[in-house]
């Protein structure tokens, strides 16, 4: 019988604890697929504001880098946000047209910002603080 496929939506800190778990348990029970929205590879959320303040560099900040995915036979796809779960099929489409089926799927998809209703909140220059192209705008 060949490995289940697992399917990861998210590629945040809370997901990819668990994806270390499931390697570091049964590393060879599954294929793993993860799809991350941002360009960036897995990183330390919490130490945004030291990249901003320019006390670290966003490399200083990686989790896992691409070789660390690769070392595992995780197929990571940055960049590519997942717009459907096709239940009856169990697969996942991205918004590139990258379909992936899946076996066990893990939803790990954070949290968005949210603007607060207060007057000067549509102004240019106001923005959101989560993630790494945040920082960069």
């Amino acid at each position: 019988m060949g490995k289940k496929r697992l399917v990861m939506i998210g590629n945040g800190m809370a997901g990819m604890k668990a994806i270390e778990e499931i390697c570091n348990i049964a590393p060879e029970m599954f294929d793993i697929t993860i799809f991350g929205a941002e360009r960036h590879p897995n990183y330390n959320r919490i130490l945004l504001s030291k990249v901003l303040s320019g006390e670290m560099q966003v490399e200083e900040i990686i989790l896992h880098d691409e070789k660390w995915y690769q070392e595992r036979g995780i197929t990571l796809h940055l960049g590519s946000k997942v717009t459907g779960i096709r239940r009856g099929r169990r697969s996942v489409i991205a918004d590139d047209g990258t379909e992936a089926l899946y076996d066990a799927l893990i939803i790990a998809t954070g949290a968005n910002p949210v603007m607060i209703p207060i007057p000067g909140v549509d102004k240019e220059g106001v923005v959101t603080f989560r993630s790494i192209d945040d920082c960069q705008r």
